[in-house]
């Protein structure tokens, strides 16, 4: 059974170099010994077969989201099994070309959630089958003049369609734990490269290396409006972390709730200070694994509201801690040197990223919520 060491989808409006950084990374990742599998976009399949929901005779648009559906979770069936056939000590990598809650950007929420509870899935599930998403924008948004489709037969859009497709789209994926975004604000080159960089952090042997910058956020002194805008996803989380006799180690349970749907996970961590930390394990597990896990010895537990939304190209996430009155605001940059847009609307006291009193760890085991509370 071949090691799979990381789940990867990219997306993004048309024309926006999903294709060239799919090259890019298979070949960069093949030489440094990883096996690379690629699945092929679902809706340009079918319709380059005829399967379309427009021109003579076209087939209605929801029976058509049916079978992207349908044919897109068969293929990634497939193609886990073919990394449970590779032998143990190949090391894997798996890239999307799209996934499958892009379809959730050509049909309304209440269509996509009865489309997937036919098949007996949940949003929640689907959102987290995947490592990382990589949302490249599309060139219609800040490089207009290299807007083109004539390398995609299947694409018809024109630059405002594309900006509207792109936009919903990203949308479409929020609430994703490690969601990228890829802007415009580069030339093209270095556009790949970031890319590149993200998918080389994510699957770094041993380790995953994630940066992180965090935000001190008084909310007595903000407005919350821009939480309430429909493109704003909020998912209720329980984080409990257990008693680690290693010293620089933390084992962390998450229980995520989306409306009805929970999931589950631990992860082990090595914090390595500076917003830094080395993934050991993090997996998803069953209600009854997380409910034996609680049995253990536990430092403590922090519940929090996560609201996840795009500003200014940067993916956000505002946790609003109970029993706090202040809130963090997260976000990880693309790049090392990029500058971070703070919404306005948010008053944020200062940047606490390397300010330990702010680790969720420490909160969660009340050591500094007086402290944060002052």
């Amino acid at each position: 059974m071949g090691q799979l060491v990381g789940k990867i989808v990219l997306t993004g409006g048309p024309c926006a170099g999903k294709t060239t950084a799919l090259s890019t990374i298979e070949q960069e990742l093949t030489d440094r010994g990883y096996r690379v599998l690629v699945v092929g976009e679902s809706a340009t399949e079918l319709i380059k077969g005829c399967i379309r929901p427009f021109g003579d005779k076209p087939f209605d648009l929801l029976d058509f989201q049916r079978l992207i559906l349908q044919y897109q979770l068969q293929k990634e069936k497939i193609y886990e099994q073919a990394v449970d056939m590779l032998p143990e000590d190949e090391k894997c990598v798996i890239l999307y070309d799209r996934g499958i809650m892009d379809n959730k950007a050509y049909i309304s929420a209440d269509e996509f959630k009865l489309i997937t509870t036919e098949q007996g899935l949940h949003e929640l599930d689907l959102l987290d089958s995947y490592d990382m998403v990589l949302h490249l924008v599309t060139a219609a948004d800040g490089c207009e003049e290299y807007y083109t489709l004539e390398n995609n037969q299947a694409r018809s859009e024109t630059p405002e369609q594309a900006r509207e497709l792109d936009k919903k789209t990203q949308d479409a994926w929020l609430g994703h734990n490690n969601l990228v975004i890829i802007d415009n604000s580069t030339d093209f080159n270095d556009k790949i490269s970031r890319v590149l960089e993200n998918v080389c952090q994510l699957v770094r042997s041993p380790y995953s290396i994630r940066y992180q910058r965090k935000y001190l956020v008084d909310l007595s002194n903000s407005s919350l409006d821009i939480l309430r805008k429909k493109d704003v996803i909020k998912i209720d989380m329980d984080q409990t972390y257990l008693e680690e006799p290693r010293e620089h180690y933390e084992r962390r349970l998450r229980k995520r709730t989306l409306g009805t749907e929970e999931t589950f996970y631990i992860t082990v961590q090595k914090n390595s200070g500076h917003g830094l930390h080395k993934i050991v394990t993090d997996k998803k597990i069953t209600e009854k694994e997380y409910m034996r896990f609680l049995e253990s010895p536990i430092a403590g537990t922090l519940k929090k509201e996560r609201y996840t939304f795009v500003y200014k190209k940067q993916y956000f996430k505002l946790d609003i801690i109970d029993g706090c009155p202040y809130a963090l605001l997260e976000v990880n940059p693309t790049r090392c040197d990029v500058t971070i847009t703070l919404p306005p609307s948010l008053k944020v006291g200062r940047e606490v990223t390397d300010e330990e009193e702010f680790d969720a760890g420490n909160l969660a085991r009340k050591k500094n919520l007086e402290y944060v509370k002052k």
